[in-house]
């Protein structure tokens, strides 16, 4: 058990030394952005941001994702990398002519977004089979040299040439692919690449283990990101500008928990199938979501202050839906926790239909309250959505491992959390500050408990 959650913490450390990069860059470069861009130049920046992320898996047939997983069991790592390159690179071709035909009848951004997808293409593969055949320190340096690039790039390309929004999309552009060439040269990719190894039968099976998971990765963006379309339509492109700025502080939260994900996703597959495989996920669940919620709260007690001096008055406005965002992605990281579960036992149909669920509440709720309550209606049909996602998935994955939550001390700390920022949203800060004092003592009072009674991890 101890060797488990040692080989856990080392990766864990390993990938947020790498993240860290991405920490800086989420996180201190978004002042700079609110002065280079508008409202509106924001809001489009991250709608197309999310839809390359949405197309990834569809144009590429989601190949990274079994690149990684069977690149843990399957040792001919020639064969895998060069028939996932060979799907990639199909992927690929089709994509830049799509995206060159639409140039041509003046569709804006068209060849841009081509363009930056393509490299995305290239960039998941490499990192996901790195990381399956145990490279993560390069892995993590990746990260740490996409975010060096980014910056000087968007210092240059934004505040010197003054490019605007173009200037943004050059700079993602040209930080992937400094990546992406870092990896490939660093492990030495092309030894893996021998086109006399492709195989249908190879490709084949990587497909069957990928392909059911491109109608959830679709589902899921329309959970998660669906929101901003229908904010666009009822609220127009400045609000989602707003929403963008005020998602950057979930995102930090987001990072930290992949940081951890990226990790538990290598220690799921080694311990599937042990006799200690439910104790360590129950431990790890609880020590993660315990300590994430915690820390949202924090971040809400302070943020009001905060963001008066972290953007521009403009943007000001978007600390009032940071306590619903924060909410919803702590959900939402917790529905991913058990989605893991899904890939290391190699079903995954099961994920299709937890996240058509999730998104087809989370849309009808969007819809009907977005005009009713504004921003705050997309944060609350989010947290909505992936809450029943976490509820059905834990329930369906109880068959793969099972495992308990101790869900009386999930809802104190959960209350508490909503309390907490009812009393910031009010101006009631001391009473807020007491209540987060109580959560601390819920967990604390929970972690001598989980220290002294083993056990504690199995009650419900």
């Amino acid at each position: 058990m101890k060797s488990i959650f040692k080989s856990l913490a080392s990766n864990t450390l390993i990938f947020a030394i790498g993240n860290s990069a991405s920490l800086i860059l989420a996180f201190f470069m978004v002042p700079f952005y609110t002065k280079m861009l508008s409202p509106s130049e924001f809001g489009i920046s991250d709608i197309i941001a999310t839809t390359v992320a949405m197309l990834a898996p569809l144009v590429s047939l989601n190949v990274f994702a079994a690149i990684f997983r069977f690149a843990l069991d399957d040792h001919e790592h020639s064969k895998l990398f060069t028939n996932g390159l060979g799907v990639t690179s199909v992927g690929a071709i089709i994509t830049l002519l799509l995206t060159g035909i639409l140039h041509i009848f003046h569709i804006k951004y068209a060849l841009l977004v081509g363009v930056y997808l393509v490299v995305t293409l290239f960039f998941y593969l490499f990192q996901n089979f790195i990381r399956g055949i145990n490279h993560v320190k390069r892995f993590a340096i990746s990260g740490i040299v996409a975010t060096i690039t980014n910056i000087v790039s968007n210092i240059v390309l934004m505040a010197i040439f003054k490019l605007g929004l173009h200037g943004y999309l050059y700079s993602l552009i040209i930080s992937l692919l400094a990546a992406s060439l870092f990896l490939f040269f660093s492990s030495k990719l092309y030894r893996y690449v021998d086109y006399k190894q492709l195989d249908y039968t190879v490709t084949s099976n990587m497909l069957h283990y990928a392909v059911p998971m491109i109608p959830n990765s679709f589902a899921w963006w329309l959970t998660n990101d669906a929101n901003k379309l229908i904010i666009l339509f009822f609220l127009g492109p400045g609000a989602n500008g707003i929403l963008a700025v005020a998602n950057k502080i979930p995102n930090l939260m987001n990072t930290v928990f992949g940081m951890f994900a990226n990790a538990w996703q290598m220690t799921a597959v080694k311990t599937a199938g042990t006799k200690d495989a439910s104790r360590v996920y129950a431990l790890a669940f609880y020590l993660v979501f315990g300590i994430l919620l915690i820390g949202c709260g924090i971040a809400v007690l302070l943020i009001k202050p905060f963001m008066s001096i972290y953007v521009s008055s403009q943007f000001f406005s978007a600390w009032k839906i940071i306590p619903i965002l924060l909410l919803t992605a702590w959900f939402s990281n917790i529905s991913a926790f058990f989605g893991i579960s899904y890939m290391v036992a190699k079903k995954t149909t099961g994920l299709i239909t937890t996240t058509f669920w999730g998104m087809a509440i989370n849309i009808v709720l969007c819809i009907a309250l977005v005009p009713l309550i504004g921003l705050n209606g997309s944060g609350l049909a989010g947290t909505i959505g992936f809450f029943i996602v976490s509820l059905l998935r834990f329930y369906q994955t109880q068959k793969f491992v099972a495992f308990k939550i101790n869900f009386k001390f999930f809802t104190s700390l959960l209350v508490g959390y909503i309390a907490l920022s009812i009393a910031v949203l009010l101006d009631f800060n001391a009473i807020a500050f007491l209540i987060l004092l109580l959560m601390f003592l819920v967990y604390g009072i929970s972690a001598y408990r989980l220290k002294t009674e083993p056990n504690i991890t199995n009650v419900r």
